[in-house]
């Protein structure tokens, strides 16, 4: 019989060596920095449209944020597009396209107090799946003159098919919250 002898330091170093096995990384998917929102209201049938944002240049903490107050024709049909962006970057990053091409695991809601502040909300987008992301939305502003607020939310791997959520209800949506804004708002 053969024997073979492993000195006591080759032995540590063998050891050491199977014990430092490399593992597989998963892959992390880094939440984007989000210092901006645009909310850009185009009245059905108008020419115009007008922009209302939402800046945060130095992310949370720092410099307070600034919310521009939507101010809407009452009793009107609108077609709105969010738009987000990282513009603590030169150019700005669209983080708007990441949400779309991340379309099954994002979506925003909208929410108006009081509750018939806005009204006939629809989703007019949607991701692979069939349900809503709501980078784009139709609603109708209150038919009489009023003032409100419209809180806009952006929920990461929500639970798109629970209950009403494809409504626009955010109480069944679970996920995390990627942003949440309160729009001062007034109709005229």
């Amino acid at each position: 019989m053969k024997k073979t002898l492993i000195s006591g330091s080759a032995l540590s170093m063998l050891l050491l060596l199977n014990g430092c096995k490399k593992d597989n990384p998963t892959p992390v998917n880094e939440e984007e920095l989000i210092t901006t929102v645009q909310l850009i209201f185009q009245e059905v049938g108008g020419m115009s449209s007008d922009t209302f944002s939402f800046k945060d240049i130095d992310g949370v903490g720092g410099i307070a944020a600034v919310t521009d107050s939507i101010i809407l024709k009452k009793d009107t049909r609108y077609i709105v597009q969010t738009r987000v962006l990282n513009e603590t970057t030169s150019p700005a990053d669209n983080i708007t396209e990441e949400i779309l091409e991340e379309g099954t695991e994002h979506q925003f809601f909208y929410q108006s107090t009081p509750a018939d502040f806005i009204n006939n909300f629809e989703y007019l987008d949607e991701d692979d799946n069939g349900f809503p992301i709501g980078l784009e939305f139709g609603c109708n502003t209150k038919n009489a003159a009023a003032t409100g607020t419209l809180r806009v939310t952006l929920r990461h791997e929500p639970v798109k098919d629970a209950a009403n959520v494809i409504n626009n209800d955010i109480t069944n949506a679970n996920g995390e919250t990627d942003i949440e804004i309160d729009f001062p708002a007034r109709w005229y």
